[in-house]
């Protein structure tokens, strides 16, 4: 299934089975003179590049974010908690919500044995001003001052009540004596990563990287656990294989009908979080044709089977998604609408009533001749998110589109998302803490670029007044009954406009192991993201597990 989120990795066949050879040498925790060490697949595909930069943490090795890096505060975006002080101990909005005054934590030590100080985080802050293109959060920054060593004070342009987790929850601290002496941060590869983290990066290669327990580390107690080791695959398959023969802990790709295959197995040891926080959606350039003519987006919506994916392709665990991209049913008081009920004779309508004309081949033609023929991207090896691309190139035949899939390397997936060089996209969306955060991720105008030009996280290039009024209007209070007017107004956008598609809300494919380890997140007590590839949540979840004694 983007991850959305963010899902990568693709190792040659040669590498997969030395890889292979090597696991099948020790058990998925190593006990060792190492001591105990997790073996982690975040389910990306590609060779992971040594890439530790911690602004841009959308990276092949996306699981490194909380580990060596941390956040001011740590926010539970499975349920709704209060925030976890992290490299803050408190963070307070001045009451024009314009000003975020930020207590540090004394006795934090940078892993080369430097102090931490209220003087990184403003550095890190006005970086992103300096440096617009790290700002991938969509803050709206003015300025970021440190008057002491244990205070900072960061100052939007308007109120941003709403953008603490952006500000306090998504941003990495960098050591300012390290960053201040790098030209272009947005392109700096870090290979040497130097955080306050609970792990250090002890060695890397394009199949492995393992971190280490950083034995300094600011929390008494934690890490419990000596160390994390990615590990990649070429794709579902050679990672699930691995998986079922014990020898991953974290396991992090698309398990068919894991009640059976994986729960079965031991249900107090093989355990499989199911809260589904992304929209799995499709993804359109709005820049150009054809996924830039609503016609077409329009024909798409209608046309999915959306059940039937769901019920094939995730065996009943994947939902029906919320029209408005919303998480349901944890901001159900938020929506305008129930389901898209599928309607291909109403998809062919509207291309009809948009000028085009049906082939002899059943393919739509525009008034120019050109032939409705979209190419989707897919990162190679989700083999989850293909299967569901099969069934929708017979749903979308049904109503004159013909869908040409295009499989590409996770690093490929990533750049050409960014820099829009796609006719159409299946990705994740999602895994925000409320609805304000998830629309401002993806339909902002401050979070998307020009093509050919990097963007935050608005992949389609959408941009709408209307839309950026009522963002900056939900960023400005904390009114729940402001919340919801506007977060409907946006609602009823997505509905007209269709930026993006929804396709179906999906579960977050993590698979945990309790045999050598304990203190995975569970429905019961979900702390924190179960997902491998969830920064900060990964760092978060790695310090808190304990080894079975």
């Amino acid at each position: 299934m983007k991850a959305g989120r963010h899902r990568r990795l693709l190792a040659p066949a040669a590498v997969v089975l030395a890889l292979g050879l090597a696991l099948s040498s020790c058990s998925s925790t190593a006990t060792s003179a190492d001591g105990v060490i997790i073996t982690a697949n975040t389910g990306a595909s590609g060779a992971f590049v040594r890439n530790f930069n911690p602004f841009l943490p959308n990276q092949a090795q996306a699981g490194y974010g909380g580990t060596v890096y941390e956040s001011l505060l740590f926010f539970d975006m499975a349920e709704r908690r209060p925030p976890v002080p992290q490299l803050a101990t408190a963070a307070t909005f001045s009451p024009d919500g314009r000003t975020l005054t930020v207590t540090t934590r004394d006795g934090v030590k940078w892993q080369d044995g430097q102090a931490f100080t209220a003087q990184d985080v403003a550095f890190t802050f006005d970086a992103m001003i300096k440096h617009p293109e790290l700002n991938t959060n969509g803050l709206t920054l003015a300025a970021a001052t440190a008057p002491d060593d244990h205070t900072a004070k960061i100052t939007f342009g308007r109120p941003a009540f709403n953008q603490l987790w952006g500000a306090a929850g998504r941003t990495l601290i960098v050591p300012k004596h390290i960053w201040e002496k790098i030209a272009d941060p947005a392109t700096e590869l870090n290979p040497n990563p130097v955080g306050t983290g609970p792990f250090t990066l002890d060695s890397f290669s394009p199949q492995t990287f393992l971190l280490k327990k950083n034995p300094n580390y600011w929390e008494q107690g934690k890490p419990a656990i000596d160390g994390v080791r990615f590990i990649s695959f070429s794709d579902n398959t050679s990672a699930n294989q691995s998986l079922l023969a014990g020898k991953i802990d974290w396991g992090n790709t698309f398990v068919p009908d894991p009640r059976k295959n994986w729960v079965a197995k031991d249900p107090k040891t093989h355990l499989v979080p199911s809260a589904g926080i992304y929209q799995t959606s499709l993804v359109p350039n709005l820049t150009a044709w054809p996924t830039n003519d609503l016609a077409v987006r329009q024909a798409m919506n209608l046309a999915l089977d959306r059940k039937r994916i769901v019920d094939t392709v995730y065996f009943g665990i994947a939902k029906v998604p919320s029209p408005e991209l919303l998480q349901t049913p944890r901001d159900d008081g938020f929506r305008i609408t129930g389901p898209v009920t599928r309607d291909p004779a109403a998809a062919r309508a509207a291309l009809e009533k948009a000028g085009y004309t049906r082939g002899a081949d059943g393919v739509y033609v525009d008034k120019g001749g050109r032939r409705l023929d979209v190419s989707i991207k897919v990162v190679t090896g989700y083999t989850d998110y293909i299967q569901a691309l099969q069934l929708m190139q017979q749903q979308l035949a049904e109503a004159g589109i013909a869908l040409t899939v295009q499989q590409v390397s996770s690093a490929q997936f990533n750049s050409d998302r960014s820099t829009g060089t796609f006719q159409l996209l299946i990705d994740g969306l999602g895994g925000k803490p409320d609805p304000y955060q998830l629309y401002n991720q993806v339909l902002a105008s401050a979070t998307t670029a020009p093509i050919g030009q990097k963007a935050a996280s608005n992949w389609s290039r959408f941009s709408d007044p209307q839309v950026d009024a009522a963002l900056a209007a939900m960023a400005g209070t904390d009114d729940e009954a402001v919340l919801k007017q506007r977060a409907q107004e946006i609602g009823r956008v997505m509905l007209d406009k269709l930026p993006y598609v929804p396709v179906f809300q999906n579960s977050p494919n993590a698979t945990f192991l309790a045999t050598k380890v304990t203190g995975w997140p569970t429905d019961d007590n979900a702390y924190a993201l179960s997902r491998a590839d969830s920064f900060p949540d990964t760092g978060f979840v790695a310090k808190n597990l304990k080894p079975v004694k």
